[in-house]
């Protein structure tokens, strides 16, 4: 077949009222049951599609006794049509159905989904959101607006559902580039047509906080709860609790600011040497560890040091994604990406970065660091020593009691406990892995074996899984560990809870480790 005039384009539009041009020029599909059998061709191009799926897409169960007959007057009147225009060949019949070939034309659908690809493999935040605003304006209207039949309304939910996820990610690099008010003025019309979309309030939710609207962002997270809970009956997620956490601590989101010496910070002389080092080579420091190891104040603590020798550096605190992120820096970047895992193992061999990434996981403050810290925050002689001993070097846990020992009540250890054990555990899915995260803070080391004896009902493979991949819990060669403070967290929190069943799970492990 000849190569086509480079003067004609052949091009399908389906991101709104469906169309089809040709050299420029828009001609009529038809009737919107014609529109129908050609839209679901487009949709399986290069693949057969059989008659009766084109009947089923088409009318369901109240296909005529006729359909047969009808497909094919349709999809005669589609050749003749597209025949005019020199497509005479791009429906191929075969025995029982037919194929388009989509050599022949362009579709804005693969249009879009191409556009939304390049932007996730770009290399800049401008770079993907350029690209991703070219993908929603190919849009004009609601996908297959009045294509009938089921099928049809299958791709269009899929096509509508595409354009929302780009949509959201195109918001999100907006924040990325500083654009908070302009996001939180154009969420909200999103939400009132999505308005169980739980990722769009996580965007006007951090777009508010990171413009500095906290009683409103406050105020949005009571009204979030209130939908959820009686429309779904459930409360919000793990993102948007933990968005609203930060803001409720007024924790900064956005990329750390040089600020003043901070007398209340000690220790990490090993990790801000090794980021002097990185500044004067350039590189990736990915800085891993557990909650409350004091990630976020170290990176902050990076930026002043940056700052005072005039080195440029990006940084990045509590990424979703930091691989992806790291794929869209310069090549030549010098960066600090904060986060409890490090990068995915197919950047560690990205010959792009080969050589650049360093990985450093952050450890608790020795005892004497810890003892510095509370005195610091003007935390007695006398209190310091069982401060210490329970918060085993966990920054957030020594400065949480520090400040509650200002003004000491009668629950104040068990608000300490409280507040460690929903920022440090997580959210357990189930109760069942609730119980496995108690078991691993009662055991010196964790076994699926033991998960199995203690806690009966055939999930000990899949709860053992979980732990191995909680931020908190270490795998040894004996098993898995839980340590530092939260061990003694769930201590305590199960031994209000439920002292009996603290018991009962203390007896079968030592029946199961005694071998008794």
């Amino acid at each position: 077949m000849p190569p086509l005039p480079q003067e004609v384009r052949y091009r399908f539009t389906v991101l709104g009222p469906p169309g089809f041009t040709s050299g420029g020029t828009r001609l009529d599909l038809g009737s919107p049951q014609q529109q129908a059998v050609l839209m679901l061709l487009l949709a399986n191009a290069g693949s057969f599609v059989r008659t009766g799926e084109l009947i089923d897409g088409l009318w369901g169960e109240r296909a005529p006794a006729t359909g047969e007959a009808v497909i094919r007057t349709y999809i005669s009147r589609l050749r003749r049509l597209l025949s005019l225009q020199g497509l005479g060949s791009a429906i191929v019949s075969r025995s029982g159905g037919y194929r388009m070939d989509p050599d022949r034309f362009e579709v804005d659908a693969v249009e879009f989904a191409g556009l939304i690809e390049s932007a996730r493999q770009a290399r800049s935040v401008e770079t993907a959101a350029k690209l991703l605003e070219r993908a929603l304006g190919l849009w004009t209207g609601t996908a297959l607006a009045g294509v009938p039949g089921e099928a049809a309304e299958h791709e269009r939910s899929r096509l509508e559902r595409l354009k929302l996820t780009a949509t959201q990610e195109l918001l999100r690099l907006r924040l990325e580039l500083g654009e908070h008010d302009e996001v939180v003025a154009e969420v909200p019309a999103l939400i009132e047509r999505n308005r169980l979309e739980e990722p769009l309030y996580e965007i006007y939710l951090l777009a508010l906080h990171r413009g500095g609207r906290r009683a409103e962002a406050l105020e949005l997270y009571r009204s979030i709860h209130d939908l959820f809970d009686a429309e779904l009956g459930v409360r919000p997620g793990p993102k948007l609790r933990a968005l609203h956490q930060k803001v409720l601590r007024a924790e900064d989101e956005r990329t750390p600011t040089p600020r003043g010496p901070d007398p209340l910070f000690v220790g990490r002389e090993r990790e801000r040497a090794e980021f002097r080092r990185l500044l004067a080579r350039g590189g990736v420091l990915f800085l891993t560890g557990a909650p409350g190891i004091g990630k976020s104040t170290l990176i902050r603590k990076f930026a002043d040091d940056a700052a005072s020798v005039g080195r440029p550096v990006r940084l990045f605190d509590g990424l979703d994604d930091p691989a992806e992120t790291l794929r869209r820096l310069p090549g030549d970047v010098t960066a600090v990406i904060a986060g409890r895992t490090g990068p995915d193992a197919t950047l560690l061999v990205d010959p792009a970065w080969s050589g650049r990434i360093t990985i450093r996981k952050l450890e608790p403050l020795s005892d004497d660091e810890s003892a510095a810290l509370l005195e610091a925050r003007g935390v007695g002689p006398d209190l310091r020593k069982s401060i210490v001993d329970f918060a085993a070097g966990n920054p957030f846990a020594l400065s949480l009691a520090a400040e509650v020992s200002r003004s000491p009540q009668a629950d104040a250890a068990r608000y300490v406990v409280d507040t460690l054990y929903a920022h440090l555990a997580g959210d357990p899915p189930t109760e069942a892995h609730r119980w496995a995260l108690y078991v691993c803070a009662q055991a010196d080391h964790t076994t699926e074996d033991l998960l199995r004896s203690v806690l009966p009902g055939g999930r000990s493979s899949e709860l053992f899984d979980w732990l191995r991949d909680h931020a908190c819990v270490e795998a040894a060669t004996q098993g898995l560990v839980l340590g530092g403070v939260l061990r003694e967290v769930l201590d305590r929190h199960l031994a209000w809870r439920d002292p009996a069943g603290r018991a009962r799970i203390r007896g079968r492990i030592g029946r199961v480790t005694t071998g008794r």
